[in-house]
C-alpha cells in the first residue's frame, strides 16, 4: 500500500475503505432522472442533476459542442478559503453535462446513463457495448434483453442476475454459457435446465434431476405456462433448492492470487468487488476493460492505470487523483471533474483538450507546476471540515456533503443505506419523490396472467406499481410498457411485470452480494473430498457469518459440483 501511495505521491488515506468508497458512491446517480430545461438551447431534456440541485446543465449536443469552453469560468486561487470549497463553488458555476457517457456513441439511446456504444437501448445505465437492451446495470456486450444485472455477452435473457455468455436464460443468477436456462443458479455450461443449482455440462435437468428430452418439453410445459403464479411457483422451489446448495465462497473465473467477489481475468488484486481485466490493484469496484495499478476506483478504467481515489475515470488515463468523471486521455489531473483529454489540471470543471489549468483558468508550464505545490501545501495547512468535524487533506476525495446529489438518489444508497434522518443528521442531502403529474388507468392486479391475453393497446396505459410507492425503492408509483419491451414478453411468452423498474431493480440487487468481505472457513464435512472431518481451508468471502448459506473452498465446490 505505501509504495502505491509513493508512487502516486499521496498521503496514506485517513477513512477506512468503506467510508472511502461510501463517500465516492454518494456522488454517483445511475438511476434517477429528471425533466429541465438545457440552459443553452432551452429544450427539454432528462437529467440526473435535477432543477432544484442549482446546477447548470447543458443537454449532450450542447456540452460536447465546439462553441463554448470551460476556460471561460475560469477563477483564481483565494488563499483565503479551503480548496476544496472553491473546487465546489466552480462546480455550481459551470456548465454540467445532462447524463454520463459519450453521447456520440449514442444511437436511438437517449434514456441511458454512464454508457457508450449503445443501440436502440432504453433505460439502460453504466452499460456498453449493447444493442436493444432495456433496463439493465453493468451489462455490456449483449442485446436483446431486458431487467437484468450484472452480465456480459447476454442474448433475450430477462430477469437475470451476473450471468454471462447466456442465451435465453431467464430468472437466473451466476450461470455461465447456458442456452435455455430458467430459474438456475451456479450453472456453466448447461442447455435445457429448469430449477437447477451447481450444474455443469448438463442439459433436460429440471431442479437437479435429469429427464429425457421428450420427457423433459413435457414437464417444462406442466411447470411452466407463461403465467404470473407459475413463475411465483417456481421461484419459490428454486429458492428452496439452492438454499440446500453448496456456494463456492466467491463469484469469479480464471483470477490469480485475487480477493474479492464478482471478478474475473485478474491478477493480484485486493478487495476488488465487480470487474474483470484489473491487475496489480486493491479497493476497486465496478470496473470493465483492462486497468492495472490503481487504488480506491469505481466505475469504467479501460486501459488506464495510475489512478487513486477515482469515480468513473478510464480510456487511456494515467496519474488521476481525486477525480470526478475524467476520461480519454486525461493524464496528470488533481480533483477533477467531467474532464476530457486533459493533461496537467488541479480543481477544474467541464474542461475539454486543455493543460496546464488551475480552477479552470491557463497557466504556463512552469506557473502551473509552482502553484499546484503551493495548493497542496495549502490543503494540508487550511483544509476542508466538514459538518461532522471531518478533516479533508490533500488525498481525500471531495466529502459526501458537497455531493450535488440527495444521498437517497445515489448508488451509496443501496450498498450503505441510511433514513433520511440518519442522512441529514451528517449533513448530507436527501429529495422527497417528485410529484407526480400522470394518471394511472390500470392496476397491475388486474393485469392479465399470461402475455397472451394482453392487447397491444396496453402500452397506452399508465400501470400503478404493485408497491404503490410505499417501499425504499425509489418507486416510481407507476410505469408504462413500451412497444419493444412488449415484443420481448410475447416472444418470449413471459406475463407482464407487477412492478416498475425501479423496484424491479431493487429485487434484483437482493441476490448481489454486498462489497464487503469477512473471514471464513469451508464448510465442507463431507468423506471423500480430500480432507478428514470438516475441511479446514481459510478463506475471505463476501458471504456473512449468520447467512444461511453453506460456503465451501474452491476444491469442495468443484468436487461437489463436477
Amino acid at each position: 500500500d505505501f509504495s502505491f501511495y509513493e508512487k502516486m505521491k499521496v498521503p496514506p488515506p485517513t477513512f477506512c475503505p468503506e467510508c472511502r468508497l461510501q463517500r465516492r458512491l454518494a456522488r454517483r446517480n445511475e438511476r434517477v432522472f429528471h425533466y429541465r430545461k438545457c440552459e443553452k438551447c432551452d429544450i427539454t431534456i432528462i437529467s440526473i442533476f435535477s432543477e432544484v440541485s442549482k446546477a447548470h446543465v447543458y443537454c449532450s449536443p450542447c456540452w460536447w459542442g465546439d462553441d463554448w469552453d470551460a476556460i471561460d469560468y475560469g477563477k483564481n486561487f483565494d488563499s483565503s478559503r479551503p480548496i476544496l470549497f472553491q473546487i465546489n463553488e466552480l462546480f455550481y458555476r459551470v456548465p454540467l453535462m445532462n447524463l454520463y457517457g459519450l453521447y456520440q456513441t449514442k444511437v436511438n439511446s437517449e434514456y441511458t446513463n454512464m454508457s457508450s456504444w449503445v443501440k436502440n437501448c432504453y433505460m439502460v445505465t453504466y452499460s456498453d457495448y449493447c444493442e436493444n437492451v432495456t433496463y439493465g446495470s453493468f451489462v455490456n456486450h449483449s442485446k436483446d434483453s431486458i431487467d437484468n444485472l450484472m452480465g456480459n455477452q447476454l442474448e433475450l435473457c430477462y430477469e437475470t442476475i451476473n450471468c454471462n455468455k447466456c442465451y435465453r436464460t431467464a430468472f437466473s443468477v451466476d450461470c455461465e454459457s447456458c442456452t435455455d436456462v430458467w430459474f438456475s443458479k451456479n450453472c456453466t455450461g448447461c442447455v435445457n435446465c429448469y430449477g437447477c443449482v451447481n450444474l455443469t455440462n448438463k442439459s433436460y435437468y429440471i431442479f437437479n434431476k435429469p429427464y429425457s428430452k421428450e420427457d423433459y418439453k413435457l414437464k417444462f410445459n406442466e411447470l411452466y405456462s407463461g403465467t404470473y403464479k407459475d413463475i411465483a411457483q417456481s421461484k419459490e422451489q428454486f429458492n428452496v433448492l439452492s438454499n440446500g446448495m453448496p456456494q463456492k465462497y466467491m463469484h469469479g473465473l480464471h483470477n490469480v492470487d485475487s480477493t474479492g467477489d464478482y471478478i474475473q481475468n485478474s491478477k493480484n488484486i485486493k478487495y476488488c468487488f465487480v470487474g474483470f481485466n484489473i491487475e496489480d490493484s486493491k479497493f476497486c469496484n465496478f470496473v470493465t476493460g483492462k486497468m492495472t495499478d490503481t487504488y480506491d476506483f469505481v466505475n469504467f478504467g479501460e486501459s488506464s492505470s495510475l489512478m487513486y481515489e477515482v469515480l468513473q475515470g478510464g480510456n487511456q488515463c494515467q496519474n488521476l487523483r481525486m477525480c470526478h468523471f475524467a476520461i480519454t486521455n486525461c493524464n496528470n489531473l488533481d480533483y477533477c471533474i467531467f474532464c476530457i483529454d486533459c493533461k496537467d489540471c488541479f480543481g477544474c470543471v467541464s474542461l475539454k483538450k486543455h493543460q496546464y489549468c488551475i480552477f479552470n483558468k491557463q497557466y504556463s508550464k512552469e506557473e502551473y507546476f509552482k502553484l499546484r505545490e503551493k495548493l497542496i501545501d495549502h490543503m494540508n495547512e487550511l483544509p476542508y471540515i466538514d459538518k461532522q468535524g471531518l478533516v479533508y487533506k490533500y488525498g481525500e476525495f471531495f466529502p459526501i456533503e458537497m455531493s450535488i446529489f440527495p444521498y437517497n438518489e445515489t448508488t451509496a444508497q443501496e450498498f450503505f443505506p441510511l433514513t433520511k434522518e440518519e442522512a441529514e443528521k451528517r449533513g448530507y442531502l436527501w429529495y422527497e419523490k417528485d410529484k407526480i403529474n400522470y394518471k394511472i388507468t390500470l392496476r397491475s392486479e388486474v393485469l392479465a396472467q399470461d402475455i397472451d391475453s394482453i392487447e397491444e393497446n396496453i402500452t397506452n396505459d399508465i400501470i400503478e406499481c404493485k408497491h404503490k410507492g410505499i417501499c425504499n425503492d425509489q418507486c416510481s408509483i407507476a410505469y408504462k410498457i413500451i412497444p419493444t419491451e412488449l415484443q420481448f414478453y410475447k416472444r418470449m411468452n413471459l406475463p407482464l411485470p407487477r412492478y416498475c423498474p425501479n423496484c424491479r431493480h431493487a429485487e434484483r440487487i437482493k441476490y448481489r452480494n454486498p462489497l464487503k468481505l469477512w473471514h471464513r472457513s469451508c464448510m465442507c464435512e463431507k468423506l471423500g473430498h480430500n480432507h478428514e472431518g470438516k475441511c479446514q481451508v481459510e478463506f475471505e468471502t463476501s458471504y456473512a457469518p449468520d447467512r444461511p448459506e453453506i460456503i465451501y473452498c474452491e476444491k469442495c465446490y468443484q468436487q461437489e459440483v463436477l
